[in-house]
Protein backbone atom coordinates (compact mmCIF):
# COMPACT_ATOMS: atom_id res chain seq x y z
CA UNK A 1 0.00 0.00 0.00
CA UNK A 2 0.90 3.22 -0.06
CA UNK A 3 -0.18 6.60 1.13
CA UNK A 4 0.94 9.90 -0.43
CA UNK A 5 3.30 7.89 -2.76
CA UNK A 6 5.33 6.39 -0.12
CA UNK A 7 4.68 2.65 1.08
CA UNK A 8 2.88 2.61 3.86
CA UNK A 9 4.99 1.31 7.35
CA UNK A 10 3.91 -0.93 9.90
CA UNK A 11 4.77 -0.12 13.32
CA UNK A 12 6.96 -2.65 13.65
CA UNK A 13 9.03 -1.38 10.70
CA UNK A 14 7.69 -4.22 8.06
CA UNK A 15 5.85 -3.53 4.96
CA UNK A 16 2.01 -3.43 6.02
CA UNK A 17 0.52 -7.30 4.49
CA UNK A 18 -1.72 -6.85 1.68
CA UNK A 19 -5.50 -7.03 2.63
CA UNK A 20 -6.94 -10.55 1.23
CA UNK A 21 -8.32 -10.64 -1.68
CA UNK A 22 -11.88 -11.35 -2.71
CA UNK A 23 -10.94 -14.93 -3.41
CA UNK A 24 -10.52 -15.30 0.21
CA UNK A 25 -13.53 -13.59 1.31
CA UNK A 26 -15.78 -15.79 -1.01
CA UNK A 27 -14.31 -19.43 0.28
CA UNK A 28 -15.50 -18.06 3.80
CA UNK A 29 -18.68 -18.03 2.61
CA UNK A 30 -18.50 -20.83 -0.38
CA UNK A 31 -17.40 -23.41 1.37
CA UNK A 32 -19.89 -23.37 4.98
CA UNK A 33 -22.67 -22.91 2.81
CA UNK A 34 -22.21 -25.30 0.17
CA UNK A 35 -21.45 -27.94 3.69
CA UNK A 36 -25.05 -26.88 4.59
CA UNK A 37 -26.90 -27.36 1.04
CA UNK A 38 -24.84 -30.55 1.39
CA UNK A 39 -26.26 -31.88 4.21
CA UNK A 40 -29.48 -30.43 3.81
CA UNK A 41 -29.98 -32.76 0.84
CA UNK A 42 -28.56 -35.74 2.53
CA UNK A 43 -31.24 -35.07 5.29
CA UNK A 44 -33.58 -34.64 2.80
CA UNK A 45 -33.32 -37.57 1.36
CA UNK A 46 -32.87 -40.25 4.08
CA UNK A 47 -36.31 -39.09 5.20
CA UNK A 48 -37.85 -41.02 2.57
CA UNK A 49 -40.53 -40.50 -0.22
CA UNK A 50 -43.22 -41.33 2.17
CA UNK A 51 -44.16 -44.29 -0.81
CA UNK A 52 -44.78 -46.70 1.55
CA UNK A 53 -48.17 -46.52 2.57
CA UNK A 54 -51.15 -44.50 1.17
CA UNK A 55 -52.65 -41.28 1.97
CA UNK A 56 -55.49 -43.36 3.78
CA UNK A 57 -52.65 -45.54 6.01
CA UNK A 58 -53.23 -48.66 4.36
CA UNK A 59 -50.22 -50.57 2.91
CA UNK A 60 -49.51 -50.78 -0.60
CA UNK A 61 -49.16 -54.04 -2.16
CA UNK A 62 -45.64 -55.74 -3.34
CA UNK A 63 -44.53 -56.15 -6.79
CA UNK A 64 -45.61 -60.27 -7.96
CA UNK A 65 -42.83 -61.60 -9.71
CA UNK A 66 -43.73 -64.62 -12.31
CA UNK A 67 -40.87 -66.72 -13.52
CA UNK A 68 -41.21 -68.77 -17.13
CA UNK A 69 -39.74 -71.54 -17.15
CA UNK A 70 -37.17 -72.84 -20.78
CA UNK A 71 -36.98 -75.87 -22.02
CA UNK A 72 -37.69 -78.76 -20.28
CA UNK A 73 -36.87 -77.06 -16.90
CA UNK A 74 -39.84 -77.97 -14.06
CA UNK A 75 -42.26 -75.27 -13.39
CA UNK A 76 -41.34 -72.20 -11.42
CA UNK A 77 -44.11 -71.22 -8.40
CA UNK A 78 -44.57 -67.70 -8.59
CA UNK A 79 -43.26 -65.73 -5.55
CA UNK A 80 -45.31 -62.39 -3.91
CA UNK A 81 -43.65 -59.98 -2.30
CA UNK A 82 -44.46 -59.14 1.52
CA UNK A 83 -46.04 -55.86 1.37
CA UNK A 84 -44.74 -52.69 2.61
CA UNK A 85 -44.23 -51.54 6.41
CA UNK A 86 -47.02 -49.30 7.17
CA UNK A 87 -44.89 -47.38 9.80
CA UNK A 88 -41.65 -47.01 11.08
CA UNK A 89 -38.15 -47.43 9.15
CA UNK A 90 -38.07 -51.43 8.24
CA UNK A 91 -39.32 -53.00 5.18
CA UNK A 92 -41.20 -56.05 4.24
CA UNK A 93 -38.48 -58.12 3.63
CA UNK A 94 -37.35 -56.90 7.32
CA UNK A 95 -40.47 -57.94 9.03
CA UNK A 96 -39.73 -61.43 7.49
CA UNK A 97 -36.66 -61.70 9.33
CA UNK A 98 -37.26 -62.11 12.78
CA UNK A 99 -39.81 -65.28 11.08
CA UNK A 100 -37.11 -68.29 10.94
CA UNK A 101 -39.88 -70.31 10.48
CA UNK A 102 -39.29 -73.55 7.83
CA UNK A 103 -40.43 -72.83 3.82
CA UNK A 104 -39.58 -74.12 0.77
CA UNK A 105 -37.18 -72.57 -1.42
CA UNK A 106 -38.32 -71.13 -5.07
CA UNK A 107 -36.38 -71.96 -7.53
CA UNK A 108 -34.42 -69.37 -8.84
CA UNK A 109 -31.86 -71.42 -11.40
CA UNK A 110 -32.59 -69.53 -15.07
CA UNK A 111 -33.23 -66.26 -13.50
CA UNK A 112 -30.43 -63.29 -13.32
CA UNK A 113 -28.74 -62.89 -10.41
CA UNK A 114 -30.60 -59.58 -9.19
CA UNK A 115 -33.94 -60.62 -9.60
CA UNK A 116 -33.42 -64.08 -8.16
CA UNK A 117 -32.03 -62.32 -4.68
CA UNK A 118 -35.05 -59.73 -4.91
CA UNK A 119 -37.55 -62.47 -5.27
CA UNK A 120 -35.61 -64.61 -2.00
CA UNK A 121 -35.42 -61.98 -0.27
CA UNK A 122 -39.51 -60.83 -1.04
CA UNK A 123 -40.23 -64.50 0.53
CA UNK A 124 -38.26 -64.32 3.63
CA UNK A 125 -34.29 -65.63 2.80
CA UNK A 126 -32.38 -62.78 3.57
CA UNK A 127 -28.80 -64.43 4.09
CA UNK A 128 -27.60 -64.75 0.06
CA UNK A 129 -24.37 -65.64 -1.52
CA UNK A 130 -22.98 -65.69 -4.65
CA UNK A 131 -20.05 -67.33 -6.69
CA UNK A 132 -18.68 -68.09 -10.14
CA UNK A 133 -19.46 -71.67 -11.03
CA UNK A 134 -16.92 -71.61 -14.25
CA UNK A 135 -14.42 -72.17 -11.40
CA UNK A 136 -12.49 -68.53 -12.30
CA UNK A 137 -13.27 -67.04 -9.21
CA UNK A 138 -14.67 -63.63 -10.66
CA UNK A 139 -16.43 -61.38 -8.29
CA UNK A 140 -20.27 -60.70 -9.33
CA UNK A 141 -19.68 -56.70 -8.78
CA UNK A 142 -22.60 -55.95 -11.42
CA UNK A 143 -25.60 -58.45 -9.92
CA UNK A 144 -27.45 -57.48 -13.35
CA UNK A 145 -24.72 -58.80 -15.44
CA UNK A 146 -24.97 -62.52 -14.35
CA UNK A 147 -27.32 -65.60 -14.25
CA UNK A 148 -28.37 -68.07 -11.56
CA UNK A 149 -27.14 -71.43 -12.66
CA UNK A 150 -27.59 -73.50 -9.29
CA UNK A 151 -28.70 -73.14 -5.80
CA UNK A 152 -28.27 -74.21 -2.32
CA UNK A 153 -30.28 -75.67 -1.15
CA UNK A 154 -32.53 -76.80 -4.28
CA UNK A 155 -35.77 -75.71 -4.80
CA UNK A 156 -38.67 -77.13 -3.32
CA UNK A 157 -36.76 -77.99 -0.07
CA UNK A 158 -37.87 -77.03 2.95
CA UNK A 159 -36.11 -74.93 5.22
CA UNK A 160 -35.30 -72.02 7.82
CA UNK A 161 -35.75 -68.83 6.60
CA UNK A 162 -32.45 -67.75 7.94
CA UNK A 163 -31.04 -70.67 5.88
CA UNK A 164 -28.49 -68.66 3.79
CA UNK A 165 -28.66 -69.41 0.25
CA UNK A 166 -25.78 -69.73 -2.24
CA UNK A 167 -26.50 -69.07 -6.02
CA UNK A 168 -23.93 -70.34 -8.40
CA UNK A 169 -23.93 -68.20 -11.20
CA UNK A 170 -21.92 -67.49 -14.80
CA UNK A 171 -22.17 -63.61 -16.74
CA UNK A 172 -25.10 -63.14 -18.97
CA UNK A 173 -23.88 -64.21 -22.46
CA UNK A 174 -22.06 -68.01 -20.59
CA UNK A 175 -23.65 -71.14 -20.69
CA UNK A 176 -24.02 -72.61 -17.37
CA UNK A 177 -21.29 -75.39 -16.71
Amino acid sequence: MTWGGQPQQAPWGGQVPKPQGPGWARKRFVIPGAAVLFFMGVGIGASGGGDDARQDGRAVPGPTVTVTPRGGAAPVPAVTAAPAATSGTTTGAANVAGDSGAAPVPNFVGMGLQAAQDAAQSVGFLRLTSHDSTGERRNQLWDRNWKVCTQEPAAGKKVPKDTEVNFGTVKNEERCP
